[in-house]
């Protein structure tokens, strides 16, 4: 065997020890290796997994690995190198080992579990929870999940459901169905966004509680300038089982699976269309599916700018082409109006022109269309329908600094962020509206009474990069507005006046 051939042949061996490993710590069955190093080694894996009651390892069992590491370090049995045996037993030990586990370890159990989620069934119940401890259950929902497929079902019997092929809403109340778009469809159960947000957010173990029958770990999630909130993860399943809000504004709202099996055979007819005779059809999908890029020309009247990456689905109507990318789409449409950024969002160009910048989407015009590309590749895919495009990049420093800097009492600062995250001014998540106020100010400190002393159409973003925002304003004391995102870098952060150039 040459050198290249048995580097293959170590690293084949190390990934089926990892994979072993991945499994017991997933708490499935694993597959066994038929080569006698790794068999070995992973007869000590399970000794090792054994242990976990124990908080540090025997004298009998550090013995025998011990031996068991001599003895596979003899030369004519050798097929992994020693230092790839003492590296492979030191994972071994650190992963699942008891005095390991951390808050990492089971955060990112639970988000290796959800990953490899294939489908799941349960009943999610929403509680209500006031300042004086009151609790009044809000609504249980029975939902079904399968890949791409859901079905949900209200207490009041509302049906929701995508098959893959249709999207719609069940109301027995008035026997009406709506059909819905499909792409895209903005259904959100938490146990993908809770797992993703536990990862990305700082968060700590906190105690255990009972939930639903069945002990749970409970982790404390802090998101920057906001209050903490709490998690209830199974440890024996790796599943989000419970979420508690933080108290805002006296109310407090838990979520709770009160029943959840997951990985289970869901009946095919779950997720079947079939309306009843007496039910009204009521069609709020405009766009339908076609074949071809040709029949789409034809639909919508207009030929579209051409990605390169061929798109899993067409749908099209009059005026409109929608390329289904699964994760994200690509809408193409006749502009009928000039083209206006939101305030709220960040600002880039493409070819010269403006465009608009959202964490999940980018918009702009050319040609005559409107394109807007939503999704999680929006910058992936919108490059495909130009080489000429720049986006920002958060924290970037703009060129131009303020001739006055504004100082800033960060108390002052965090206080308004948990003042929004409880639902109270949100104007501070508008940097135009927070320049404005600013400026008014400027003209009149003791407040405003009547009509405000200056034009909102006055002011103009000249620069945003979703974290550092430029407000031009046309007319009064003050010329230009620097504000800032201060506590949070996304869209829940307010936006803080950070300096100004007067006039």
């Amino acid at each position: 065997m040459n050198p290249y051939e048995k580097g293959l042949a170590q690293t084949s061996l190390e990934l089926e020890l990892d994979d072993f490993i991945n499994a017991l710590n997933l708490e499935r069955q694993p597959i066994e290796s038929n080569n006698q190093d790794v068999a070995e080694l992973q007869m000590l894996t399970r000794r090792i997994k054994n242990q976990r009651p124990i908080p540090e390892p025997s004298v009998e069992f550090s013995h025998t690995l011990y031996q068991k590491l001599l003895k596979v370090s003899k030369p004519r049995k050798r097929f992994l190198s020693w230092s790839a045996l003492i590296a492979s037993v030191l994972v071994i030990i650190f992963l699942i080992s008891p005095w390991s586990h951390s808050n990492k370890d089971i955060v990112l159990a639970m988000e290796q579990t959800v990953k490899q989620l294939q489908n799941y069934h349960g009943i999610l119940e929403k509680v209500s929870t006031n300042g004086a401890g009151e609790h009044q259950v809000i609504q249980r929902t029975e939902i079904w999940s399968e890949g791409s497929k859901y079905a949900t079902s209200s207490d009041e019997g509302v049906v929701t459901a995508n098959n893959g092929e249709l999207r719609w809403m069940t109301q027995p109340k008035n026997k009406e169905i709506t059909l819905l778009p499909i792409y895209l469809d903005p259904h959100d159960f938490d146990i993908q966004k809770e797992a993703t947000k536990a990862q990305q957010y700082p968060h700590k173990i906190v105690g255990q509680d009972t939930i639903a029958g069945r002990t749970a770990t409970r982790l404390e999630i802090a998101p920057p300038g906001g209050l903490p909130y709490y998690l209830w993860i199974d440890p024996d399943t790796h599943m989000p089982v419970q979420l508690q809000t933080a108290m805002q504004k006296s109310i407090q709202t838990t979520y709770t699976f009160v029943t959840l099996e997951t990985n289970i055979k869901i009946p095919d007819t779950t997720f079947n269309y079939n309306p009843p005779k007496e039910y009204q059809i009521v069609d709020q999908n405009p766009d339908k599916p076609v074949a071809t890029l040709t029949e789409a020309i034809a639909v919508s009247g207009f030929t579209p700018l051409q990605l390169s990456e061929k798109p899993q689905r067409i749908f099209a109507s009059s005026n409109r082409i929608v390329f289904d990318f699964e994760d994200t789409i690509v809408i193409e449409s006749k502009a009928t109006a000039p083209f206006v950024l939101s305030p709220l969002a960040a600002c880039g160009q493409v070819d010269g022109a403006p465009l608009e910048i959202f964490p999940d989407s980018l918009r702009w015009q050319k040609n005559d269309l409107e394109i807007t590309v939503q999704g999680q590749r929006p910058a992936e895919l919108a490059k495909q329908l130009s080489n000429n495009m720049v986006i920002p990049q958060s924290g970037q420093v703009l060129p131009n600094q303020p001739t006055v800097e504004v100082e800033i009492d960060m108390e002052i600062v965090k206080n308004n962020q948990k003042q929004v995250d409880a639902g109270s001014s949100p104007w501070q998540l508008d940097p135009v509206q927070v320049a404005f106020t600013f400026a008014v100010l400027q003209i009149s400190p003791e407040g405003i009474e009547g009509e405000p002393p200056l034009d909102y159409n006055s002011l103009k973003v000249i620069s945003n990069t979703g974290t550092d925002a430029v407000i031009q304003i046309l007319d009064g004391p003050v010329k230009t507005v620097y504000v800032k995102r201060l506590i949070r870098q996304d869209q829940s952060g307010i936006w803080t006046v950070v300096g100004y150039d007067p006039r």
